[in-house]
């Protein structure tokens, strides 16, 4: 029991709240049009994968007609497509090829699969820099109408406070294009989960398609590519090159960590009140750093000492 990813059990009052917490994910973390993110993928399974219903060929249809239909409306709009597909290729491909592997298993093999062809892809074709300045172009975009829409009540509010938001935003920006494979990597992840729900609820009418979070775990020999990115960091730095790249590895496995790390909070609370959602909510707007480096450790212990292997959750095996 320990061993099983993304089991499907939970009651059907609370289901839905996973679907929507995994796109809240894509939200927070999408360089790119989130819809389009979970969008493609969705209708590549409604087209591809075994045993669809009319109502999934439909929506799939319709779906994929949205999202590219009309001319590209700006400079990342091939890219992000391109990407969409090649990930959710992937997804389907490996889907087919070994059904029975878990959610997230298949996800990460898709990811990491998409993300060795689209480098290569740019790295032969010289689009790399690119790719990369469109991207950051974006990022100053989003910055820049936060700074307008927030920055201005802030201006008058003295010890300056509206200068050190403004350089926050900016600094912010800059980081998130230092690791914006890692943030999309992150986000496509949560992307194709969320496709998968919704291609099982309208093939085949199951909201069974995600297991509960405290149950997440994935596969334990990954810890050695955080280390690997940590060794890159420390012998070349962090910003550009190989440092560049160990700083992309350890973002991405710190967030899956930090995320199975929540999960062994769940796993031995039995879950969060309304009360306790909220407080994490706050704590999280407060001191996000110790929050995720708090849930990364916990997450890396369970991967070297499966610490939900040694104790039964509270409310055993039932509510989720």
């Amino acid at each position: 029991m320990a061993k099983r990813t993304m089991v499907e059990e939970g009651s059907n009052g609370r289901r839905w709240l996973r679907p929507l917490g995994l796109f809240a994910l894509v939200l927070a973390l999408a360089v790119g049009h989130p819809l389009v993110l979970v969008g493609v993928p969705f209708a590549l399974l409604s087209f591809l994968a075994p045993g669809p219903r009319l109502r999934s060929l439909i929506a799939g249809a319709v779906v994929f007609a949205l999202i590219f239909a009309g001319a590209p409306s700006e400079g990342l709009w091939h890219l992000e497509r391109g990407w969409t597909i090649l990930a959710g290729g992937w997804f389907v491909a490996v889907t087919m090829a070994w059904p029975g592997l878990p959610l997230v298993q298949r996800s990460l093999l898709s990811v990491g699969g998409a993300t060795a062809w689209g480098a290569g892809t740019l790295l032969f074709l010289d689009g790399w820099t690119v790719a990369q300045s469109r991207i950051q172009e974006r990022l100053d975009a989003g910055a820049a109408a936060t700074l307008d829409l927030v920055g201005g009540s802030l201006e008058g509010s003295g010890d300056g406070v509206g200068q050190a938001f403004s350089d926050a935003v900016v600094r912010t920006a800059e980081l998130q294009g230092l690791v914006f494979p890692a943030l999309l990597a992150l986000a496509t992840v949560a992307a194709l989960a969320v496709a998968w729900w919704l291609h099982l609820r309208l093939a085949a009418g199951s909201d069974r398609g995600l297991g509960p979070l405290r149950l997440f775990r994935f596969p334990d020999p990954l810890i050695w590519v955080l280390v690997g990115g940590f060794v890159l960091v420390a012998f070349t730095g962090w910003s550009e090159g190989w440092g560049r790249f160990g700083t992309n590895l350890i973002v991405f496995m710190g967030g899956l960590y930090a995320l199975r790390g929540a999960g062994v909070v769940l796993f031995f609370t039995g879950g969060l009140s309304l009360t306790g959602g909220i407080l994490v909510g706050v704590a999280a707007i407060l001191a996000p750093p110790l929050i995720l480096a708090g849930t990364m450790a916990l997450g890396v212990g369970d991967s070297w000492f499966d610490l939900r292997s040694r104790r039964r959750p509270p409310d055993a095996v039932g509510s989720d």
